[in-house]
């Protein structure tokens, strides 16, 4: 069993270390993609004011809480089960499902 662990180990010991893991140039892959424009917008919809970017949403004045997921998409505390493309869309789809009420100014609940 030892011999098969050296024979199998013999190319990485042999190997030269400065050369060791450095990826050819052609092989580095694409440049890097700059930092996406944060989205800003000032709207009325359903009869409320929206506003805000995708680091907060405004509701009437009264904030929303977003949160971005790690896939790209939103959601806030009152769409929490449901996942949407960008910041307005989650505020659109919350003054949808907020009907008549307001947001509350206590914040949000930490749990």
């Amino acid at each position: 069993m030892i011999g098969g662990t050296a024979t199998a180990l013999l190319p990485v010991l042999r190997a030269d270390p400065r050369t060791a893991g450095a990826p050819p140039a052609e092989a580095a892959g694409p440049p890097p993609v700059p930092a996406k424009e944060a989205e800003l917008f000032d709207e009325m919809y359903g009869g409320r004011h929206i506003q805000g970017t995708d680091a907060g949403v405004l509701i009437d004045g009264r904030p929303l809480h977003v949160m971005r997921r790690a896939d790209g998409s939103h959601l806030s505390v009152v769409n929490h089960y449901e996942s949407f493309p960008t910041a307005l869309a989650t505020a659109r789809a919350a003054v949808d499902d907020l009907g008549g009420a307001q947001l509350s100014l206590a914040g949000p609940a930490f749990h």
